[in-house]
């Protein structure tokens, strides 16, 4: 009996959970420099069509959800930087992922309640409504399909939010992120630019200027080419101008010069020495709201308040902290503490 050899995905995937605190934020250089994603926070069903030197994308994501959009991708970027991290120790990864609502929305620096909790499972929905199909790092004239989530699994809580999210990454970010040379890091405070143009800027220029000194130019063409935005040429021009007007964007000098009768945008990567860190001593309310927990903390913290869910028990934590005013040497040994005195608490029997 001839058979022929199963797949490399073939068979049950293993569970990989995420669970690392103060890591690197990475993303996937073929999404940086090509359009994959709206940047809009308006539902955009109008398919991402994108051709180019043997490049092609097409992204469709029908409605109600329509296609993701760029603040979506900051799951996927968490999913995968995630993923990195676990390799990088030497622990054993897999594209099923188990997360908890709480620990992306802390790692990606937005607020906890009901809101996000909404807003964080239309975020899963749109990536998994999400088609691509594109011949992106696809050999020997081959074309690839898949959406950006392959599978979803909700736990809910009492209320009906989600509270864990299991995911199936597809084969194709899978592949990038354990291949090192197809990764770059991110600026910290990439999670607070609010723009969707300069968001997607910013991760544009991360990929073709990299860490060059020297800069590096592009006519506003092919930024609005490459950008896949619905906006006419003239508006999306504005939106550049206003954007190097207001500034450095994060660790980037911007210029816009005219050379030719082109209007040109220049990139140059801001040397360390350069940028100016103001020194701030955090007061104890900002220390509450940002005090930074190990990993190994979190696996301490379930074992010492079975059953508990444990990132509640931490949001309970800083908000006492912060209403008491504390400055902590030790927060993980405080955390620790407070969850051994909740799980001591007598249960309370009601007749």
């Amino acid at each position: 009996m001839a058979l022929r050899k199963p797949p490399p995905q073939d068979g049950q995937l293993e569970l990989f959970s995420a669970v690392f605190t103060d890591i690197v934020t990475r993303d996937i250089q073929d999404a940086m420099e090509v359009p994959f994603l709206s940047l809009s926070k308006k539902p955009r069903v109008e398919p991402i069509l994108y051709s180019s030197k043997g490049v092609d994308i097409t992204v469709t994501g029908g409605a109600p959800y329509g296609i993701a959009n760029i603040w979506d991708w900051d799951l996927i970027m968490w999913l995968l930087s995630q993923v990195r991290e676990a390799i990088d120790k030497g622990h054993p990864v897999s594209r099923q992922i188990r997360f908890h609502r709480h620990a992306f929305l802390k790692s990606a620096r937005r607020d906890a309640g009901g809101v996000q909790y909404r807003r964080l499972e239309d975020t899963i929905a749109r990536l998994k409504n999400t088609n691509v199909v594109t011949t992106v790092r696809a050999a020997d004239r081959r074309t690839v399909m898949f959406s950006w989530l392959e599978y979803v699994h909700i736990d809910r809580d009492d209320n009906g939010r989600l509270r864990d999210a299991t995911v199936v990454l597809p084969e194709w970010l899978f592949e990038a992120v354990r291949d090192r040379t197809l990764i770059l890091s991110l600026h910290p405070d990439y999670f607070l630019l609010t723009g969707g143009i300069e968001r997607w800027l910013y991760r544009f220029i991360r990929k073709q200027a990299g860490n060059s000194i020297t800069g590096w130019k592009w006519r506003l063409e092919t930024l609005h080419e490459r950008s896949g935005s619905t906006q006419r040429l003239s508006d999306f021009a504005t939106a550049i101008r206003d954007i190097v007007r207001d500034g450095n964007l994060l660790d980037y000098e911007l210029v816009l010069r005219k050379e030719e009768g082109q209007e040109l945008l220049y990139a140059k990567r801001i040397s360390p020495s350069a940028q100016k860190v103001p020194e701030v001593v955090p007061s104890a309310i900002t220390q509450a709201q940002f005090l930074r927990l190990k990993t190994m903390t979190y696996e301490k913290a379930k074992a010492l308040a079975p059953g508990y869910d444990i990132y509640s028990l931490e949001e309970d934590w800083r908000r006492a902290t912060q209403k008491k005013g504390l400055v902590l040497n030790d927060p993980d040994a405080a955390f620790l503490a407070w969850c051994k005195k909740v799980a001591e608490r007598p249960v309370k029997v009601v007749r």
